[in-house]
């Protein structure tokens, strides 16, 4: 991974702070690994470093942080998150403390287009949410293409990760998590290469859209297996 200045900052509004960033390991480490109880499947898959867009099902508020801690990459995963939630006291402050930029999910935003962009550059990890909201029935909903055109355009790996046992522990208007079992699955990386020499169609994305749902699926199911 590219290395950054003391500051944690890098181009088009891709930002963290180190100091928060090490805080919050120990926060959610001590969350997901002693107060709840987190197995992580498919570790041979989570990539040793960046670029790598990061694709998860989700559940709950939980799920960024829970992507990040797994990873264990140098530096934050640099998350898509709806521009409404930096609004919120404290919460959006701490959630840019820890990497994550701003997208408008009601328009094309190209800001945070910009930003993606440049944290592949970069050499960093961009995570992102194709459902484009969390699922109130634990079941995976229409996937938007943003992940897979930035995959295809900057050719880094799209790496699948299933999440399952989030929504129990925090669950919607709740404040605090309730101890619950977690599984977090990561899947290898959706090979994308047969368009990288055309720009894809829609049928094109359709077709990958629909294989990435698949594999969310399944991986999702894997982490409901006993243990």
């Amino acid at each position: 991974m590219a290395e950054k200045a003391s500051t944690g900052r890098a181009k088009e509004g891709y930002h963290y702070g180190p100091g928060w960033y090490r805080f919050g390991i120990l926060l959610w480490g001590t969350l997901f690994r002693r107060y709840c109880r987190l197995r992580v499947l498919g570790q041979e898959h989570i990539p040793k470093q960046g670029p790598a867009v990061v694709t998860a099902n989700h559940l709950s508020m939980l799920d960024p942080f829970l992507v990040g801690y797994t990873l264990g990459t140098p530096h934050p995963v640099a998350f898509m998150a709806k521009q409404e939630l930096f609004k919120v006291p404290i919460v959006g402050y701490a959630i840019g403390q820890w990497g994550a930029f701003p997208v408008d999910r009601s328009r094309k935003d190209a800001s945070s287009l910009r930003t993606a962009l440049a944290v592949l550059k970069e050499g960093e990890v961009l995570g992102m949410f194709p459902e484009g909201t969390r699922s109130t029935t634990g079941e995976l909903q229409e996937l938007r293409t943003g992940a897979l055109r930035l995959a295809l355009r900057t050719r880094a790996p799209l790496v699948p990760v299933g999440i399952e046992g989030t929504d129990r522990s925090l669950r919607p208007h709740s404040r605090w998590p309730r101890p619950a079992k977690i599984t977090v699955t990561y899947g290898p990386p959706l090979d994308l290469s047969a368009y990288y020499d055309h720009r894809p169609s829609e049928a094109d994305l359709e077709h990958c859209g629909e294989e990435l749902r698949l594999i969310l699926e399944k991986l999702h199911e894997q982490g409901k297996s006993p243990w």
